[in-house]
């Protein structure tokens, strides 16, 4: 019995839920990895924009966006609390963890794509 084949109960259980196969595991940190990514291109973007003159547009981020340590370290925070979230809620309903990323991948591409077209046309110039 092999522990790497899909099927077999990874590591990740919480009490009281139904244990995750790899399979199931290796999509959501998948899913961690793209959104972690995506996190950091909008503290990049979002550096940019503010050397560019601009400003955040998010009330709740505007005094953490102008301290780039600062930005990453909640971001990366945020990122170690969706990640037992999205777990526990796999064990408990099949495939909400992985749309709960893709909820939050989609919202980040847009936040990006927001970004990009405030950077964009600046830089063309």
């Amino acid at each position: 019995m092999s522990a790497g084949k899909t099927g077999h109960a990874a590591p990740f259980a919480f009490p009281g839920y139904r244990p995750l196969d790899h399979e199931t595991v290796r999509r959501i940190v998948e899913l961690l990895l793209v959104l972690g990514t995506l996190f950091l291109l909008d503290i990049i973007t979002t550096q940019i924009i503010l050397r560019m003159g601009g400003i955040e547009l998010n009330p709740f981020m505007a005094g953490i966006v102008t301290h780039p340590a600062l930005h990453l370290v909640i971001k990366a925070a945020i990122l170690l609390i969706i990640f037992p979230v999205s777990l526990i809620a796999e064990q408990r309903v099949k495939g909400s963890g992985a749309f709960f990323y893709c909820v939050l991948i989609l919202l980040y591409i847009a936040v990006i794509l927001n970004n990009l077209l405030f950077i964009v046309p600046r830089i063309a110039m």
